[in-house]
């Protein structure tokens, strides 16, 4: 499963790769893996959002290497250079099960390690799923601007509608709508969001439908969730709704932490904000680690 590299590029005494990967029906996915110089003290498991790919976390990755993190990230599929139809699956579990190829190589290449999952956007509503309905063996997991109720929805009458065209014709495609200055208000990150060829800005029908149920699911059971969780949103969102994630971490009770980033837009890591939310992230992980390791 864990095939040879096609692209390695050293920054400092860090290590960045290109791997394959393939996903429980056959999907040929691309991961890329980020490795300090040292013993990694854990493993870090990024999930990407709608549209866009791990590449895009270039830098955030970097940034936990430096702090001694190993970091994992995968192209979900029809995103990135991974195969599959762009904006489209046919179940939800599709995309779990891209997860689930990753989390096996992971724990199989690093077993003893601490895992931590890391889901942005659609990749935390995937993340919390992924939790419910397949595994809960990590260290935790960080959920930044999930996909859990959208600021600006379809009206009742749009999503009725989808609602058949579910059936009828699932493979139907939108646009998003999303623009580059609802990610970040940082002008050379919108430009770095437009330029990026590998972005696509597209969602079928049967996508949205399962999105929605998937959020729903996470929604309606709060109380499954046995991990320690740390949630972030901003409240500049205008893609994925603040006060549904907040309202989430609150209902999880003790195990549930929530940075809110005020004036913050959709993509935290590339706000101004992006130190102090590492700031915060780092010193929760570390906290959690430094627990784990008294209790041995």
């Amino acid at each position: 499963m864990f095939a040879p590299v096609l692209i390695e590029e050293s920054k400092h005494t860090m290590q960045s790769k290109e791997f394959n990967l393939v996903s429980g029906d056959g999907a040929f996915l691309i991961g890329r893996l980020w490795k300090p110089a040292g013993n990694p003290h854990a493993v870090i498991c990024i999930v990407h959002g709608i549209g866009e790919h791990s590449g895009r976390y270039d830098v955030w990755a970097n940034r936990f290497c430096e702090q001694g993190f190993l970091v994992y990230a995968v192209d979900l599929r029809g995103h990135g250079l991974s195969e599959g139809r762009r904006g489209h699956i046919d179940h939800i579990n599709n995309y779990l099960d891209d997860i689930s190829s990753l989390i096996r190589l992971v724990k199989h290449s690093w077993e003893g390690l601490p895992v931590f999952l890391y889901g942005h956007s659609m990749g935390g509503s995937l993340v919390l799923n992924f939790l419910l309905k397949k595994r809960q063996d990590f260290a935790g997991a960080v959920i930044t601007s999930p996909w859990l109720r959208l600021v600006n929805p379809p009206s009742q009458l749009i999503q009725k509608a989808a609602s058949v065209w579910n059936y009828l014709f699932p493979r139907m495609t939108f646009r998003t709508g999303i623009k580059a200055n609802e990610l970040s208000s940082i002008p050379e990150q919108q430009k770095s969001s437009d330029a990026d060829k590998l972005m696509h800005h597209k969602i079928s029908v049967r996508l949205f439908c399962e999105l929605n149920r998937a959020a729903r699911d996470v929604l309606d059971r709060p109380s499954r969730f046995s991990i320690p969780l740390f949630f972030a949103h901003g409240t500049a969102d205008s893609i994925t709704d603040f006060k549904t994630t907040r309202q989430l971490s609150d209902k999880i009770g003790e195990n549930a932490g929530f940075y809110g980033a005020k004036n913050a837009r959709h993509e935290l890591h590339c706000e101004p904000v992006a130190d102090d939310l590492f700031f915060f992230l780092t010193s929760w992980i570390s906290e959690i680690l430094k627990n784990e390791s008294h209790a041995k």
